[in-house]
């Protein structure tokens, strides 16, 4: 794994800690056995999936957050750590995508500093599109409290 790469799976998104409660109410935190995770009753065993999940949704519905430097954002894990790999991997070409990522100047860059400067435009990207996916499930809770309770809550999102 050259050192671009080892950069991209290092890559340790963050959410809008308004989106916290979210996240806890939809996801598990920190592991677990799997029969504990079905037990609680959470929609996504891991909240990786559901960043995954927003990433996607954000995408799909164009809803991009801007991110300051003065928001409060907090990390959990990193994408090396994250599966399926089809699915990240799928997630990281979006991304890469819908960035100003230059992967001809990446390959000629020589400080890591410069390199991981590149890298940085695909983890806004990342968040940005992650944390406009929250936002529109968070709206579509808000307009629609008891449609969150039913079993294809997220499902429908999707169409």
């Amino acid at each position: 794994m050259n050192i671009v790469e080892k950069k991209f799976y290092g890559i340790n998104p963050r959410y809008l800690a308004q989106h916290e409660a979210l996240l806890k109410r939809f996801a598990q935190f920190g592991g677990g056995a799997e029969k504990e995770k079905f037990i609680k009753g959470r929609a996504f065993s891991n909240v990786y999936e559901f960043y995954m999940y927003a990433f996607f949704l954000g995408l799909y519905k164009n809803r991009a957050v801007e991110i300051s430097e003065e928001d409060k954002l907090k990390d959990f894990w990193e994408i090396r750590n994250w599966q399926p790999s089809e699915l990240v991997e799928s997630l990281l070409v979006s991304a890469i995508a819908k960035s100003k990522f230059d992967m001809l100047l990446v390959q000629s860059l020589d400080k890591d500093s410069d390199i991981t400067r590149e890298i940085n435009k695909i983890k806004n990207t990342i968040e940005s599109y992650a944390n406009g996916g929250f936002n529109y499930i968070a709206e579509e809770i808000e307009n629609n409290p008891d449609g969150a309770e039913q079993d294809d809550f997220f499902i429908k999102m999707l169409v």
